[in-house]
């Protein structure tokens, strides 16, 4: 053996090693997936996942505790389900088309950013829908938010003409 070489046992990974990366890299690459079915199901019975976890963490929107609109709550479940399903999709992709092996770490590593820049893209629009500001949806709450009377107009009345 000479002075720069190493033993043929210490370059490659132990079995354990290669199980425990081959376990991580396919729960890795499936979990995107079915977290995108289950909020895709849950649109199907009627029960949106976000208004479970806006109910549960109030302080994650600007709406007070329990008062989520139901219009807002059905379309972050279904932005979230087909992103989380997308970003599955582009790893499965990668991984047919792209030479993505489960033994290597950088593939591992490759579709770890996939999911998170995935994730993240998600995260940013759900602060941004959650944050903006919602404008009335009907007349009466438009009324109710019409500049009240000047002292001045007390005795007149809009609807007599008075």
């Amino acid at each position: 053996m000479h002075l720069g070489t190493v033993p043929a046992s210490s370059s490659r990974p132990s079995a354990t090693a290669l199980t425990g990366l081959a376990a991580a890299a396919i729960v890795g690459a499936v979990l995107p997936a079915l977290a995108g079915l289950a909020f895709l199901i849950s649109l199907a019975t009627r029960r949106p996942l976000i208004g479970a976890a806006a109910r549960r963490w109030p302080w994650l929107t600007s709406y007070p505790p329990g008062s989520l609109p139901r219009r807002t709550q059905v379309g972050l479940t279904a932005v979230w389900g087909i992103g989380l399903l997308a970003a599955g999709a582009v790893q499965a992709t990668g991984a047919i088309t792209g030479g993505l092996s489960i033994t290597s770490p950088a593939s591992f590593t490759t579709r770890a950013l996939i999911a998170l820049a995935a994730e993240a893209a998600l995260a940013v629009f759900t602060v941004i829908w959650l944050h903006r500001k919602p404008a009335p949806r009907t007349l009466s709450a438009a009324t109710w938010a019409a500049p009240q009377r000047r002292p001045d107009d007390r005795g007149a009345d809009c609807r007599s003409g008075s």
